[in-house]
C-alpha cells in the first residue's frame, strides 16, 4: 500500500522551524497550490509556535512512502 503525506516546513518569529503534515494530499498537487495554501495560513495567522507567530515558509515536500504488511 502506498501513502502519501504533505510537509509545509514554517520558521516562527524565534527563527524556529514549525512543520506542518498533512495525510493524503489530492494527486495533482502542485508546487502553485501549496504556496498558496502557504500564503493564506501565514496571512490568517493560523498557527503559533513556541509562542510565537509564523513568519514565513521555508520548504515543502510530499512525501511517498511504500507500505509492506507482513503477515504471520
Amino acid at each position: 500500500m502506498e501513502k502519501r503525506k504533505l510537509e509545509m516546513d514554517f520558521i516562527d518569529g524565534m527563527n524556529k522551524r514549525f512543520r506542518l503534515s498533512l495525510d493524503n494530499p489530492k494527486e495533482d498537487l502542485d508546487t502553485i497550490q501549496v504556496e498558496a495554501a502557504m500564503d493564506e495560513i501565514l496571512a490568517n495567522n493560523i498557527f503559533v509556535s513556541n509562542g510565537a507567530d509564523l513568519a514565513g515558509f521555508d520548504a515543502a515536500r510530499v512525501i511517498t512512502t511504500v507500505v509492506e504488511e507482513m503477515e504471520f
